[in-house]
């Protein structure tokens, strides 16, 4: 396939842009400056107290300062708690993006989401795993939430790097008991706690989640791919990074770039990128290609690649150690995954030299065990007898029956059931939550676009 004529002045502004889009898009200091920002708003009564109220919620997500996250806290707790709660919900404070962009919270039906346990006798409650903002936020808006909270817990996963206290404030005056929602990096409960006690974290990432025995894994001395990345085309998976790295690398490497368009950007966007770079290998860019696709690609890869700056827990990394496939992430990122790279997993790697290092990485790559460290540390199976124990120690705590444990959970892009049994034995309880509350879970399948051709020689 001929590649676009891309001229000097092309290709100095694309890897201009590749370059400096992290450092003020996810610029620690610039979050911080919007928190301060954010408050001064907040505490000026100048504008009209729904939008005072919204910059108060911006504040609490933006900051990680533990002193400012107290002085938030404080100024939070009493608009938390009845009457002074309802605010939220009469003003819709901070909705326009899940009304638009984000989950469009106008369909009353709750996706990614999974019953763990049926209601039992003598008020022992249920639990729902509903991951994600807008999915709460439609059982606010549509459903008797007071009346689902009576009967059971909800477990949720956020969505972003940061917890969206838009959805934490909509909760609130709901439930008597708190909504557990799974973190994005451990480094961040303490963020959680702004928002307590409407909200409990749980130490559990959406990378926590995997099944094993998803993945079969490829001899090592079988496989064919050199490099994989599994990463959306979006700009804060620094692409740019391997391009950059490649140009002192082997020209005979074969990798494979895997993920979907997003923001505007497709796989043409890559090819370019890679051109501006100077890239003298042949890459091939797989889009949106079914999930079983994507774990054969990373069983029959020799390593694996992370490079984003600032994200959430990022699945890919962990889904590539249960392929037994060794990992290098960027030592600078700030990704919820990055906490499970070690001696056995792969390598934390810095941009200056970084070719050099995926070149020496390449080379030892039978010297990493991820696999056999991922299944003694971060199954479905851990993941949910950890979040078994956190809601039997509260039930019991707050003096609730609690006599039958929940089903265990993984993930196959949307949670699902380990045990194929647990969808029958809680199918009532499933036609059940739709028949008293009018709440469907709805069933949602992946469907990959038709499997592209593969495009190479991205750089020539």
């Amino acid at each position: 396939m001929a590649a676009r004529e891309q001229s000097w002045w092309d290709s100095f502004r694309i890897r201009f842009k590749a370059r400096n889009y992290g450092r003020v898009v996810s610029n620690r200091l610039i979050s911080e400056l919007v928190a301060i920002l954010s408050l001064i708003r907040y505490t000026l009564p100048v504008e009209p107290r729904s939008k005072r109220l919204a910059a108060l919620l911006t504040a609490c997500k933006r900051t990680y300062r533990p002193g400012l996250q107290r002085y938030l806290k404080k100024e939070l707790a009493p608009l938390l708690e009845a009457p002074a709660c309802q605010v939220w919900t009469e003003h819709s404070i901070g909705l326009a993006r899940y009304d638009s962009s984000f989950g469009d919270i106008n369909k009353k039906g709750l996706t990614t989401s999974l019953l763990l346990k049926a209601p039992g006798p003598n008020g022992e409650k249920g639990v729902l795993y509903s991951s994600f903002e807008y999915n709460w936020l439609r059982l606010i808006k549509h459903h008797d939430a007071k009346a689902f909270f009576d009967r059971y817990y909800l477990v949720g996963a956020s969505s972003g790097l940061t917890p969206d206290y838009v959805a934490f404030a909509h909760l609130a005056g709901s439930s008597k008991d708190p909504i557990f929602i799974g973190i994005s990096n451990t480094r961040h409960m303490q963020s959680f706690d702004v928002a307590a006690p409407v909200i409990q974290a749980v130490p559990l990432m959406a990378c926590d989640w995997i099944d094993p025995a998803d993945y079969v894994v490829k001899p090592r001395n079988e496989r064919t791919i050199d490099i994989v990345m599994v990463a959306n085309w979006l700009r804060l998976k620094r692409h740019w990074l391997l391009f950059e790295a490649l140009r002192t690398m082997r020209p005979d490497l074969r990798i494979v770039l895997i993920g979907r368009n997003g923001d505007g950007r497709t796989n043409e966007d890559l090819r370019a990128e890679a051109r501006a770079f100077g890239v003298r290998q042949s890459i091939e860019i797989l889009n949106e290609i079914s999930v079983e696709e994507v774990r054969r690609h990373q069983s029959d890869s020799r390593i694996s690649l992370l490079f984003s700056n600032r994200e959430g827990s990022c699945v890919a990394p962990v889904e590539s150690m249960f392929a037994d496939t060794p990992v290098a992430m960027m030592a600078d990122g700030e990704v919820g995954s990055k906490a499970y790279i070690n001696k056995d997993t792969g390598i934390l790697v810095e941009r200056a030299g970084l070719g050099r290092t995926l070149s020496e990485f390449l080379e030892r790559r039978e010297t990493y065990r991820p696999r056999e460290w991922a299944l003694a540390n971060v199954t479905c199976h851990h993941s949910s007898q950890k979040l078994n124990a956190v809601l039997r120690e509260y039930a019991q705590r707050a003096g609730h029956a609690w006599t039958t444990d929940i089903a265990p959970l993984c993930w196959r892009y949307v949670p699902r059931h380990v045990n194929a049994a647990d969808d029958v034995r809680l199918a009532p309880g499933v036609e059940e939550l739709r028949s008293t509350l009018g709440i469907e879970l709805v069933k949602w399948e992946y469907k990959p676009k038709a499997k592209p051709p593969v495009l190479s020689a991205a750089a020539q």
